[in-house]
């Protein structure tokens, strides 16, 4: 098996990790207190409780199609 022609080398070096200490010092960090800490685990709440609905919204609507499924409820 052959490699291509047609492909360029790369050096090592343009993937060295160029970052300095300082530019690690400006990056953002996860603040559990935070506004934005406090609306995701509101939000993560709120989605945990919304799933208990589910079965209830599944109930309902074999109810629904039920009761007007019958054929001697129809208009």
């Amino acid at each position: 098996m052959q490699r291509s022609s047609s492909s360029s080398w790369v050096p090592e070096e343009s993937f060295k990790n160029t970052n300095t200490d300082k530019d690690q010092l400006q990056l953002p960090t996860y603040n559990p207190l935070s506004d934005v800490a406090k609306k995701e685990r509101s939000r993560l709440r709120s989605a945990e409780n919304a799933i208990h609905l589910v079965p209830l919204v599944l109930v309902l609507c074999a109810i629904i199609l039920w009761f007007f499924s019958n054929p001697e409820s129809r208009v």
